[in-house]
């Protein structure tokens, strides 16, 4: 693939964020409203591509629990959309000369509620997951999938593991059917979640597809043998890359490209684990069209607030989030991503939604050799009102 003819930023939708706490135009309630927005995303943000986070898995493939005297706003509203942002979207962007792709997370497939104590103690306020939370009917119907820990007691909700073939073969089948009948230009794989953070980094990923591994490559039982904490870590990283293989195959089939965001450095740090991010394997391989490096799942990117401020977990061998082993954003484009972006031929992004906005900063990183573009918040952009109470509001 070549590189896109005009480089420009990302314009990152999250639609349930709008839908919910948005202001005016902000809300994209209406067809017109996000004409009007894509416009200025256009001109303020210099966004020629957008990434439009799908809430159709919360809504027709997910289960939602909510605590006594808690609405379920998010459905309410969604209820209330007249119109398919699947064919509106992509319609609208290629008006405007962009390019839309589906923004799908594949390590976010929800939790149940927890117990009013936990929930008193673990939040940062009423409205992220506090006391209405959701889950995927997947996830929910195989409580296997999600990784468990070593004694097989406890297990990451939102988090599956990607050496099962059946968890591999659901996300490919839940992005054929999203993309299928529609003109999405690609799809956006984003590696953030939600999930309760790992009380220390290698408390999971002892599943049978992974112990199996270990055994054929190594020749150790992880359940009941010491072993290679390295080569464990491997196996893990290596069935997520096998995933990206199986899915490049079935949307190049379909001419859709792929792009992935993930946290800055060579692990997928907080709050999951420290299995590798294969992404020097995904690029030499063309597995991916784009990278986008930097992103954070600690904090809510829309309005920063800390999702699981009581812990973030230890044991971390990087955590861009405290700068641990890990350069400078500036060295690492210049040494790391940038020279591989460019050999490769792939597109590379920076994502800023956690950075308030410099332009001087910003025109730095643009500037970046391999750097295609930045990637923004459009919440952030459109809704100043909730930006200045610092706070959610339904």
């Amino acid at each position: 693939m070549t590189r896109r003819a005009q480089p420009g930023n990302i314009a990152s939708v999250s639609w349930p964020d709008h839908l919910v706490f948005g202001e005016g135009d902000g809300r994209l309630t209406t067809v017109d409203a996000l004409a009007r927005r894509m416009d200025c995303w256009r001109e303020a943000l210099g966004a020629t591509t957008l990434h439009w986070r799908e809430v159709r898995t919360r809504h027709t493939q997910a289960r939602t629990y909510a605590a006594r005297g808690n609405p379920r706003t998010h459905q309410r509203i969604i209820e209330t959309i007249d119109w398919d942002d699947f064919a509106v979207v992509p319609r609208l962007a290629h008006e405007r000369g962009m390019r839309a792709e589906l923004y799908v997370s594949v390590l976010d497939e929800g939790r149940p509620l927890l117990s009013q104590r936990e929930r008193v103690r673990s939040f940062h306020n009423a409205m992220h997951g506090q006391h209405v939370t959701w889950q995927t009917t997947f996830s929910r119907a195989h409580s296997e999938y999600a990784v468990v820990d070593r004694a097989g007691e406890t297990r990451q909700w939102g988090v599956l593991s990607f050496g099962y073939p059946e968890v591999r073969e659901h996300f490919r089948n839940r992005i054929r059917q999203y993309t299928t009948g529609h003109t999405w230009d690609g799809v956006f794989l984003c590696l953030r979640t939600q999930a309760r953070p790992a009380v220390f980094a290698d408390q999971f990923g002892f599943n049978a597809p992974v112990r199996e591994a270990m055994r054929e490559r190594h020749g150790v039982d992880i359940l009941a043998e010491d072993f290679d904490l390295n080569a464990w870590r491997d196996v893990q990283g290596m069935f997520f890359t096998t995933f990206l293989r199986e899915l490049r195959a079935d949307l190049s089939a379909s001419g859709v490209g792929l792009s992935v965001g993930v946290p800055r450095g060579d692990i997928i740090g907080p709050p999951v684990g420290n299995w590798p991010i294969e992404w020097r394997t995904w690029a030499a391989e063309r597995l991916i069209d784009a990278l986008v490096i930097d992103q954070n799942s600690s904090q809510c990117p829309s309005m920063w607030h800390q999702l699981w401020p009581m812990h973030r977990g230890y044991g971390y061998l990087q955590n861009p989030i405290d700068e641990l082993n890990l350069p400078k954003l500036e060295t690492m484009l210049r040494a790391d991503y940038g020279p591989v972006a460019d050999g490769a031929g792939i597109d590379l992004f920076v994502a800023r939604q956690w950075h308030e906005r410099c332009s001087e900063r910003e025109a730095g990183l643009r500037s970046a050799p391999g750097v295609t573009g930045l990637a923004f918040s459009t919440f952030r952009h459109d809704n100043p009102g909730s930006l200045a109470r610092g706070d959610f509001r339904a």
